[in-house]
């Protein structure tokens, strides 16, 4: 699969992910600094888009395409 089409497929999930998580860490007082609050969530960003690239095959050949 190229690059291409990997950032399309699953960058979008990691980013609502990332923004998720980073707002709950936000609400709950556990991150104020805005510094921290944006290494936060590129880290967030990076760590899920390359879960998902990773984790996404995997299940895909555990569980085959085939959905009922």
């Amino acid at each position: 699969m190229e690059f291409g089409k990997l950032v399309s497929t699953h960058l979008p999930n990691a980013v609502i992910a990332a923004t998720i998580f980073t707002l709950y860490n936000t609400y709950t007082g556990d991150i104020a600094d805005p510094v921290t609050i944006g290494v936060e969530y590129l880290t967030y960003v990076a760590v899920m888009f390359i879960g998902f690239v990773v984790i996404t095959p995997i299940l895909n050949k555990a569980f085959g395409r085939v959905t009922t």
